[in-house]
């Protein structure tokens, strides 16, 4: 990428859950730490991008409007050999979750060619990540709709063991499984899995609540 863009280096940060600013990855250890100086500084283009939600720059380091909108960070940036800095949205619509910082040794070296590039790259990579999310979360979901079902699915199956030997009614064989997970301090779920299984006797539940309190 940073022979496409003709550029010095990138850097890109990403918006997590919070709301915060994180260091994702960069091409070079030096935009590495200018990437961790902005989250640590709390000022720098990829941050002014992310909460504009537009492109910043090109911002020429060595110009003294640069030291006054993020002075650490162009001292930072100028320190490591910097002269030009541009940063453009990871966006779709109004959805922004990161930015990618550009780089360049060169006062005049970002081009508005670069930058347009830069900019198509950035929105293709934004719905890839999106899609990522949605897929991620779909599978989740389904993950614990099935992990609800299975559990449903045990508790009737334990109601049913319960009741044909203990001769009561689900509701009945149901309240036997619920007292015996809470007197003993476990899951519902894990009382009737050993139902199922045969580790749990069924006599257990034979003899009345109140009777094992005096036992």
């Amino acid at each position: 990428m940073i022979a496409l863009l003709d550029v010095t280096a990138i850097g890109v940060v990403m918006v997590d859950a919070q709301g915060r600013l994180v260091d994702v990855t960069a091409s070079t250890h030096t935009a590495h730490q200018l990437e961790e100086a902005q989250v640590e500084f709390d000022e720098g283009p990829c941050r002014d991008c992310c909460l504009q939600g537009e492109q910043v720059g090109p911002v020429g380091l060595t110009l003294p409007a640069a030291a006054e909108r993020w002075p650490r960070f162009t001292q930072t940036a100028r320190a490591a050999g910097f002269a030009t800095v541009a940063a453009v949205p990871l966006r779709l619509r109004d959805e922004v979750i990161g930015a990618v910082n550009i780089f360049h040794s060169d006062p005049v070296g970002i081009h508005p060619a670069s930058l347009r590039l830069a900019q198509a790259l950035a929105d293709a990579a934004t719905i890839g990540i999106l899609h990522q999310r949605i897929s991620q979360n779909q599978a989740e979901r389904v993950s614990q709709l099935q992990t609800a079902l299975n559990s449903r699915i045990t508790i009737e199956q334990a109601k049913g063991v319960v009741g044909a030997l203990l001769h009561v009614t689900p509701d009945a064989a149901f309240g036997y499984l619920r007292a015996h997970a809470r007197s003993n301090q476990t899951s519902l779920t894990k009382v009737c899995q050993l139902v199922v299984e045969g580790q749990l006797s069924v006599e257990t539940f034979a003899v009345p609540q109140d009777r094992k309190r005096h036992l």
